[in-house]
Protein backbone atom coordinates (compact mmCIF):
# COMPACT_ATOMS: atom_id res chain seq x y z
CA UNK A 1 0.00 0.00 0.00
CA UNK A 2 1.40 3.42 -1.03
CA UNK A 3 0.11 6.86 0.00
CA UNK A 4 0.32 9.68 -2.54
CA UNK A 5 1.87 12.25 -0.20
CA UNK A 6 3.61 15.53 -1.04
CA UNK A 7 6.88 16.51 0.67
CA UNK A 8 7.22 20.25 1.27
CA UNK A 9 10.24 21.66 3.08
CA UNK A 10 12.45 24.70 3.08
CA UNK A 11 15.66 24.63 1.09
CA UNK A 12 18.50 23.85 3.48
CA UNK A 13 22.18 23.80 2.71
CA UNK A 14 23.35 20.32 3.55
CA UNK A 15 26.57 20.24 5.54
CA UNK A 16 28.98 17.33 5.07
CA UNK A 17 28.57 14.79 7.84
CA UNK A 18 31.90 13.68 9.21
CA UNK A 19 32.70 11.42 12.11
CA UNK A 20 36.08 11.66 13.78
CA UNK A 21 37.28 8.09 13.68
CA UNK A 22 40.18 6.70 15.63
CA UNK A 23 43.13 5.29 13.75
CA UNK A 24 44.13 1.80 14.87
CA UNK A 25 47.70 0.66 14.32
CA UNK A 26 48.48 -2.98 15.04
CA UNK A 27 52.04 -3.86 16.01
CA UNK A 28 52.93 -7.53 15.89
CA UNK A 29 56.05 -9.67 15.57
CA UNK A 30 57.20 -12.44 13.29
CA UNK A 31 58.29 -14.43 16.34
CA UNK A 32 58.28 -14.14 20.11
CA UNK A 33 61.07 -11.81 21.21
CA UNK A 34 61.21 -9.95 17.89
CA UNK A 35 60.74 -6.63 19.71
CA UNK A 36 57.03 -6.00 19.18
CA UNK A 37 56.50 -4.14 22.44
CA UNK A 38 59.66 -2.08 21.99
CA UNK A 39 58.46 -0.99 18.54
CA UNK A 40 54.93 -0.27 19.78
CA UNK A 41 56.09 1.78 22.77
CA UNK A 42 58.53 3.71 20.59
CA UNK A 43 55.79 4.45 18.06
CA UNK A 44 53.36 5.60 20.75
CA UNK A 45 55.98 7.93 22.24
CA UNK A 46 56.93 9.36 18.84
CA UNK A 47 53.27 10.00 17.98
CA UNK A 48 52.58 11.60 21.37
CA UNK A 49 54.98 14.43 20.49
CA UNK A 50 52.25 15.78 18.19
CA UNK A 51 50.14 17.74 20.67
CA UNK A 52 47.13 17.71 18.34
CA UNK A 53 46.75 13.92 18.70
CA UNK A 54 45.58 11.85 21.65
CA UNK A 55 47.57 8.63 21.67
CA UNK A 56 46.71 5.37 23.43
CA UNK A 57 49.01 2.39 23.90
CA UNK A 58 46.87 -0.74 24.19
CA UNK A 59 48.45 -4.02 25.24
CA UNK A 60 46.54 -7.01 23.86
CA UNK A 61 47.49 -10.13 25.80
CA UNK A 62 46.63 -13.71 24.96
CA UNK A 63 46.43 -16.86 27.04
CA UNK A 64 50.22 -16.99 27.49
CA UNK A 65 50.61 -13.48 28.88
CA UNK A 66 52.04 -14.88 32.12
CA UNK A 67 55.16 -15.99 30.22
CA UNK A 68 56.32 -12.47 29.34
CA UNK A 69 57.23 -9.37 31.36
CA UNK A 70 54.41 -6.92 31.93
CA UNK A 71 54.76 -3.56 30.20
CA UNK A 72 53.39 -2.20 33.47
CA UNK A 73 56.62 -3.33 35.15
CA UNK A 74 58.91 -2.49 32.24
CA UNK A 75 57.87 1.18 32.38
CA UNK A 76 57.48 1.39 36.16
CA UNK A 77 53.81 2.27 36.22
CA UNK A 78 53.74 1.78 39.98
CA UNK A 79 56.10 4.76 40.24
CA UNK A 80 54.44 6.80 37.51
CA UNK A 81 50.99 6.46 39.08
CA UNK A 82 52.04 6.65 42.70
CA UNK A 83 49.36 8.62 44.54
CA UNK A 84 46.81 8.39 41.74
CA UNK A 85 44.52 5.71 40.37
CA UNK A 86 45.67 3.35 37.63
CA UNK A 87 42.57 2.15 35.81
CA UNK A 88 42.65 -1.59 35.17
CA UNK A 89 40.95 -1.64 31.80
CA UNK A 90 41.07 -5.43 31.60
CA UNK A 91 39.08 -5.72 34.82
CA UNK A 92 36.69 -2.95 33.75
CA UNK A 93 35.90 -4.73 30.48
CA UNK A 94 35.57 -8.09 32.22
CA UNK A 95 33.01 -6.58 34.60
CA UNK A 96 31.10 -4.97 31.73
CA UNK A 97 31.79 -1.42 32.88
CA UNK A 98 31.91 1.68 30.67
CA UNK A 99 35.46 2.77 29.77
CA UNK A 100 34.83 5.72 27.46
CA UNK A 101 36.58 8.92 28.56
CA UNK A 102 38.61 7.03 31.20
CA UNK A 103 42.38 7.32 30.91
CA UNK A 104 45.71 6.41 32.46
CA UNK A 105 47.43 9.51 31.15
CA UNK A 106 51.18 9.81 31.54
CA UNK A 107 53.58 11.61 29.18
CA UNK A 108 50.64 12.36 26.87
CA UNK A 109 49.93 8.65 26.38
CA UNK A 110 46.89 6.77 27.65
CA UNK A 111 48.22 3.42 28.93
CA UNK A 112 45.80 0.50 28.69
CA UNK A 113 47.87 -2.32 30.15
CA UNK A 114 47.65 -5.69 31.78
CA UNK A 115 48.29 -4.90 35.47
CA UNK A 116 49.93 -7.14 38.09
CA UNK A 117 46.56 -7.47 39.81
CA UNK A 118 45.07 -8.77 36.54
CA UNK A 119 47.86 -11.32 36.36
CA UNK A 120 47.30 -12.34 39.97
CA UNK A 121 43.57 -12.80 39.42
CA UNK A 122 44.11 -14.44 36.00
CA UNK A 123 41.90 -11.89 34.25
CA UNK A 124 41.73 -13.06 30.63
CA UNK A 125 39.65 -11.38 27.98
CA UNK A 126 37.74 -13.35 25.38
CA UNK A 127 38.16 -12.21 21.75
CA UNK A 128 34.85 -10.30 21.80
CA UNK A 129 35.90 -8.54 25.00
CA UNK A 130 39.17 -7.51 23.35
CA UNK A 131 37.17 -6.10 20.43
CA UNK A 132 35.09 -4.11 22.91
CA UNK A 133 38.25 -2.81 24.59
CA UNK A 134 39.78 -1.70 21.26
CA UNK A 135 36.52 -0.12 20.09
CA UNK A 136 35.78 1.84 23.26
CA UNK A 137 39.18 2.95 24.52
CA UNK A 138 39.75 6.72 24.31
CA UNK A 139 42.17 8.21 21.82
CA UNK A 140 42.63 9.48 18.28
CA UNK A 141 45.40 6.99 17.54
CA UNK A 142 45.36 3.55 19.17
CA UNK A 143 48.68 1.71 19.04
CA UNK A 144 47.77 -1.94 19.63
CA UNK A 145 50.61 -4.16 20.86
CA UNK A 146 49.29 -7.52 19.68
CA UNK A 147 51.06 -10.53 21.16
CA UNK A 148 50.20 -14.21 20.84
CA UNK A 149 46.45 -14.43 21.26
CA UNK A 150 43.40 -16.19 19.90
CA UNK A 151 42.12 -14.77 16.60
CA UNK A 152 45.23 -12.62 16.20
CA UNK A 153 44.81 -12.43 12.43
CA UNK A 154 41.21 -11.25 12.85
CA UNK A 155 42.36 -8.39 15.09
CA UNK A 156 45.00 -7.43 12.52
CA UNK A 157 42.36 -7.35 9.78
CA UNK A 158 40.57 -4.64 11.75
CA UNK A 159 43.65 -2.40 11.95
CA UNK A 160 44.15 0.62 9.68
CA UNK A 161 47.86 -0.17 9.43
CA UNK A 162 50.16 -2.94 10.67
CA UNK A 163 53.77 -2.79 11.84
CA UNK A 164 55.27 -6.22 11.35
CA UNK A 165 58.47 -6.57 13.38
CA UNK A 166 61.17 -9.01 12.27
CA UNK A 167 64.20 -10.21 14.23
CA UNK A 168 66.88 -11.11 11.62
CA UNK A 169 68.37 -13.94 13.69
CA UNK A 170 68.08 -17.10 11.51
CA UNK A 171 66.45 -19.19 14.24
CA UNK A 172 63.87 -16.45 14.81
CA UNK A 173 63.16 -16.23 11.08
CA UNK A 174 62.58 -19.96 10.85
CA UNK A 175 60.36 -19.99 13.94
CA UNK A 176 58.15 -17.22 12.60
CA UNK A 177 57.81 -18.22 8.95
CA UNK A 178 54.06 -18.96 9.21
CA UNK A 179 53.45 -15.51 10.77
CA UNK A 180 55.36 -13.93 7.90
CA UNK A 181 53.10 -15.70 5.41
CA UNK A 182 50.01 -14.52 7.29
CA UNK A 183 51.22 -10.91 7.13
CA UNK A 184 51.96 -11.19 3.43
CA UNK A 185 48.41 -12.44 2.82
CA UNK A 186 47.03 -9.41 4.65
CA UNK A 187 49.18 -7.11 2.52
CA UNK A 188 48.06 -8.90 -0.65
CA UNK A 189 44.44 -8.26 0.35
CA UNK A 190 45.13 -4.53 0.60
CA UNK A 191 46.20 -4.05 4.22
CA UNK A 192 48.84 -1.37 4.80
CA UNK A 193 51.75 -3.37 6.25
CA UNK A 194 54.99 -1.66 7.31
CA UNK A 195 57.88 -4.12 7.54
CA UNK A 196 60.33 -3.34 10.35
CA UNK A 197 63.68 -5.11 10.61
CA UNK A 198 64.60 -4.83 14.28
CA UNK A 199 68.02 -5.35 15.92
CA UNK A 200 69.93 -4.85 12.68
CA UNK A 201 73.69 -5.17 13.17
CA UNK A 202 76.90 -5.95 11.31
CA UNK A 203 76.48 -9.70 11.85
CA UNK A 204 73.34 -9.89 9.72
CA UNK A 205 73.82 -11.34 6.23
CA UNK A 206 71.49 -8.97 4.42
CA UNK A 207 71.40 -11.00 1.20
CA UNK A 208 70.37 -14.19 2.99
CA UNK A 209 67.88 -12.24 5.05
CA UNK A 210 66.25 -10.76 1.95
CA UNK A 211 66.25 -14.12 0.16
CA UNK A 212 64.34 -15.59 3.09
CA UNK A 213 61.74 -12.89 3.82
CA UNK A 214 61.32 -11.64 0.22
CA UNK A 215 59.94 -8.30 1.41
CA UNK A 216 60.64 -4.96 -0.24
CA UNK A 217 60.73 -1.50 1.33
CA UNK A 218 61.71 -2.48 4.85
CA UNK A 219 62.51 0.00 7.61
CA UNK A 220 65.47 -0.83 9.84
CA UNK A 221 65.85 -0.39 13.58
CA UNK A 222 69.49 -0.67 14.64
CA UNK A 223 70.51 -2.99 17.43
CA UNK A 224 70.23 -1.00 20.66
CA UNK A 225 73.04 -1.74 23.08
CA UNK A 226 71.83 -3.62 26.19
CA UNK A 227 73.24 -1.03 28.59
CA UNK A 228 70.96 1.63 27.10
CA UNK A 229 67.89 -0.58 27.41
CA UNK A 230 68.82 -1.49 30.98
CA UNK A 231 69.40 2.17 31.87
CA UNK A 232 65.95 3.09 30.54
CA UNK A 233 64.20 0.41 32.59
CA UNK A 234 66.14 1.10 35.78
CA UNK A 235 65.12 4.75 35.47
CA UNK A 236 61.48 3.97 34.56
CA UNK A 237 61.90 5.67 31.20
CA UNK A 238 60.54 4.96 27.76
CA UNK A 239 63.64 4.05 25.72
CA UNK A 240 62.80 6.68 23.09
CA UNK A 241 63.18 9.32 25.81
CA UNK A 242 66.91 8.64 26.08
CA UNK A 243 68.88 10.93 23.80
CA UNK A 244 71.17 8.20 22.47
CA UNK A 245 68.28 5.87 21.58
CA UNK A 246 66.16 8.64 20.06
CA UNK A 247 69.08 9.66 17.84
CA UNK A 248 69.25 6.10 16.48
CA UNK A 249 65.50 5.74 15.92
CA UNK A 250 64.42 9.22 14.85
CA UNK A 251 64.73 8.68 11.09
CA UNK A 252 63.15 5.19 11.09
CA UNK A 253 60.22 6.56 13.11
CA UNK A 254 59.71 9.40 10.63
CA UNK A 255 59.53 6.84 7.81
CA UNK A 256 57.03 4.72 9.74
CA UNK A 257 54.76 7.70 10.38
CA UNK A 258 54.86 8.54 6.67
CA UNK A 259 53.96 4.96 5.71
CA UNK A 260 51.02 4.76 8.10
CA UNK A 261 49.88 8.18 6.89
CA UNK A 262 49.55 9.91 10.24
CA UNK A 263 48.20 13.40 9.50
Amino acid sequence: MVMNRILLREKIEEEPFEVAEKQKIGVTGMSRGAGTSFAAITLAKALSLDKTKRVTYLEICGANFSNKPLIYDVLGMDKRFEGREFIRFYEEIKQGREIRRRRNLDERINWALMAPEDLKKAVKLAPLEIVRLVSNISGDIIVCDIGDCDQKEEFLKDMDAILFVIDPMPSMLLAGFSSLQDAKRLEYRGKNVVWVLNKMNAGVNKRELQDFIKVKNTIQFPYIEPEKRYAAEYNCKIPYELREIKAQLLEPMKKICQHIMIT
